[in-house]
């Protein structure tokens, strides 16, 4: 039935731009299919373990000059499951979590605005974002994220939007206070054990689950108003060339943590907790003649009190304790040779405490041993050819564990609205760390898009 209603829906795509369309009303989309070809290293052979076809739809109808409603669906279904006989019962058995769209999450954004010179009011279901950084999330703590395949999306795709109400005020020129309410509570997630990219942490899980059937019990806050998390920043320009922000955010983790309640009988269980966020970011060009000409410099801060943490031994949590986080990334942007944009990022992410009653700090990920300040440094490279119809871009993400990955991407234009995209994701180091962890798991990708 879902194949019968997704080929529905490409149909319908199809027909849908041929029509009239009122001048009040604006859309646009698209049609995509995925092909994720895993490379196993350590055997030299590809494996197809993703088909995945997506029909994307934005649409915003203008009912006045100040209001507008915004309605955005996604529906996803990935014929791998349909096409491969051989998969084992691991991957197999993850079908019903990876192979199509759950639940709600067909709808990406739902919501009514309202704009106007000095207040903008945006209420349903949206996206808020408050970072920038390349590849890895700092400020952009808002959302929940959809991490079954890993961090290799856009930020823009694995975001789980969630339906509050965004208030902006602007007291004067350039200067924006924004006030979040936000009611709805999702859970962010993984792939599922034994998925082409689950977390270790989550494969060791389904091993010890399945020898010794232990009792996991999930709490997730009620969707009550007193469980709502909130959230203000300020935004302004100072000496009207920094852009700056201050950042506040307070309410339950988005990331559920894993608790031991009895050893003796076996019994666990996953908790969100109540957590604050501050922070503050900043952004400066120097468009001025001299040594940083053409150069920007921007940075994100994050404080996080009482977010949990685990300790242990190396590959085994032991404990789940809150403690203080701090993290930051400064990013050093430039355009070269006209069209090759630079941009590199070096970041820390700084732990309270190494040793908790005995035990050391452990990757989330993966259990594995974690420094207490671990050091990251990133380089994207990306321009363009053939009058912008040829786009390479390449990431490289390395801490200083030799714990890193690479993603290149190759976007060509065939013609207007359709597009090709050839990638490819390589990842090395210790089994322990987050990129190490997929160390055998390197993937060829192989995209065909139609805009719309």
């Amino acid at each position: 039935m879902r194949k019968v209603l997704f080929l529905g829906l490409l149909f319908l795509g199809g027909n849908l731009w041929a029509r009239p369309v009122n001048e009040n009303l604006e859309y646009a989309g698209y049609l995509k299919t995925e092909f994720w070809l895993k490379n196993y290293n350590d055997e030299s052979h590809l494996s197809l373990s993703s088909f995945k076809n997506t029909f994307d739809l934005e649409v915003e109808y203008k009912l006045s000059e100040n209001w507008a409603f915004f309605f955005h669906p996604r529906f996803f279904y990935d014929f791998a499951y349909d096409l491969r006989e051989d998969f084992n019962s691991n991957f197999d058995r993850n079908q019903f979590k990876m192979g199509h769209t759950q639940r709600t999450e067909w709808l990406r954004d739902c919501y009514l605005d309202f704009t106007s010179d000095k207040l903008d009011i945006r209420i349903g279901k949206q996206q808020v974002v408050w970072g920038q950084a390349d590849g890895l999330p700092f400020l952009d703590r808002v959302m929940p994220f959809d991490l079954s395949y890993y961090w290799l999306y856009d930020f823009a795709d694995i975001r789980i939007p969630l339906w509050m109400i965004k208030v902006e005020y602007s007291p004067e020129l350039n200067s924006t206070l924004q006030f979040l309410l936000i009611p709805d509570f999702e859970a962010s997630r993984s792939a599922p054990a034994y998925a082409p990219f689950a977390f270790k942490a989550n494969n060791d899980w389904y091993d010890f689950k399945t020898s010794y059937n232990p009792l996991l019990t999930i709490y997730r806050p009620p969707k009550q108003f007193e469980n709502s998390r909130v959230g203000l920043r300020w935004r302004s320009i100072l000496g009207n060339d920094i852009e700056y922000t201050l950042n506040w955010l307070y309410g339950y983790s988005t990331s559920a943590y894993t608790y031991t309640d009895s050893y003796a009988s076996l019994q666990f269980s996953r908790r969100h907790k109540l957590m604050h966020m501050i922070g503050f970011s900043f952004n400066k060009s120097f468009v001025e003649p001299g040594l940083l000409e053409g150069w920007t410099i921007r940075g994100e801060f994050a404080y996080f009190h009482n977010e949990p943490t685990y300790y242990g031994t190396d590959g085994y949590r032991r404990r789940t304790e809150r403690t203080d986080k701090y993290t930051y990334v400064l990013g050093f942007d430039k355009t070269f040779f006209t069209n090759w944009v630079f941009s590199l990022q070096f970041a820390q992410f700084i732990h309270d405490k190494k040793t908790f009653g005995g035990y050391q700090l452990l990757n989330t990920y993966t259990y594995g041993l974690l420094e207490k300040v671990e050091n990251y440094l990133t380089l994207k490279v990306s321009t363009d050819f053939m009058h912008e119809r040829l786009k390479p871009e390449v990431l490289i993400i390395y801490n200083d564990d030799n714990d890193g990955r690479i993603s290149f991407k190759a976007k060509y234009e065939l013609r207007d609205n359709f597009w090709l995209t050839l990638g490819y994701h390589h990842f090395w180091g210790p089994l322990g760390g987050s990129n190490g962890q997929f160390r055998n798991n390197d993937h060829l990708v192989l995209e065909a898009k139609y805009t719309f």
